[in-house]
């Protein structure tokens, strides 16, 4: 890789990072995290990709669509909260389990529950439902 490319490449991450961090209303170190874990990050460097040339938001769409890409890894207890989760909230919506698992994938409320496990599966079930239709209204205003 070339001097300059070396020298844009953390500028755009940096870039990134905050466009992320606005987006997903989370903070800047969440964003790196969400970078660095991300497999489009490695292509950053590749000479013959380009991918340093791209706008902050098209780097942001690719970084979403590699992410979506990527097999999810669930522990069966991360599992058994997403699957409770779902079904309380179609119960509370009065609506089935198929709409309900339609809107979460909608609002990447599922990305949500198992990215937050560690903290939301020691709340309660209403402050977890309540919490995914404050998400859900948050990401219908973009």
């Amino acid at each position: 890789m070339g001097v300059y490319e070396e020298n844009i490449v953390p500028v755009k991450i940096s870039r990134l990072a905050e466009y992320v961090s606005r987006r997903k209303r989370i903070s800047l170190d969440d964003a790196l995290v969400y970078i660095y874990s991300n497999p489009m990050y490695r292509e950053l460097y590749d000479e013959g990709a380009k991918w340093w040339y791209l706008s902050t938001e098209a780097l942001y769409e690719n970084f979403e669509k590699a992410r979506k890409q990527q097999i999810m890894e669930v522990s069966e207890q991360a599992f058994e909260f997403y699957s409770y989760t779902l079904e309380m909230y179609a119960i509370k919506k009065g609506i089935g389990g198929l709409q309900a698992f339609g809107i979460f994938k909608d609002y990447d409320v599922d990305e949500f529950l198992l990215d937050h496990y560690d903290l939301l599966h020691t709340q309660g079930t209403g402050y977890v439902l309540d919490e995914i239709d404050r998400l859900i209204q948050r990401r219908k205003k973009r």
